[in-house]
């Protein structure tokens, strides 16, 4: 069995914590994260976070035996979609998606977390920094088209400002 991708939900407020002790347990830990202003009585202070609240992605062979010791990191709630009576014990999250979501993270855009997924287009990125992200459009309220890169499994996403010039219809892919 190959290793894929898969979406734990740890408990609010936690992302950071669970993702340092699954590190331990699973092949490869991924937490997207986004940094943000806030501020604070005497000061603007950046702090990092997490694109998906309450979310970690884990690539991993995901057996029985693998989400019993999932489920025995601190802070980790379950394996999102578990199969309590399946062979397959969780859906597994796309390497496509996860791979868009990387690509977009490492361009250090402005981001914007999605909550609910909107129907569109689905697109690839033909030209630029973001060449080889799936995602689908969407316009926004100021006429601005935007590139949503979603984790299907989880219903959310992220968004960031997109050139039409940018992409090409994706051919049946998604």
């Amino acid at each position: 069995m190959a290793a894929k991708w898969y979406a734990v939900a740890v408990h609010a407020r936690s992302e950071r914590a669970a993702a340092d002790g699954l590190v331990h347990v699973v092949d490869d830990v991924f937490l997207p994260v986004r940094l943000d202003r806030r501020p604070w009585s005497d000061r603007i202070q950046t702090v990092e976070v997490p694109l998906f609240p309450g979310y970690v992605l884990v690539r991993s062979e995901m057996t029985p035996e693998k989400r019993v010791a999932l489920l025995k990191v601190r802070h980790v709630y379950d394996v999102v979609g578990r199969r309590p009576h399946r062979v397959d014990v969780a859906p597994a999250v796309s390497d496509e998606e996860v791979h868009s979501l990387q690509l977009l993270l490492a361009q250090e855009r402005a981001l914007d977390p999605v909550e609910k997924l909107v129907p569109g287009m689905a697109v690839v990125v033909v030209v630029g920094p973001l060449k080889g992200v799936r995602g689908v459009v969407e316009k926004g309220s100021d006429g601005q088209r935007r590139l949503v890169v979603s984790i299907r499994l989880l219903g959310r996403g992220v968004r960031t400002v997109l050139s039409a010039d940018d992409v090409l219809e994706d051919a049946g892919v998604w």
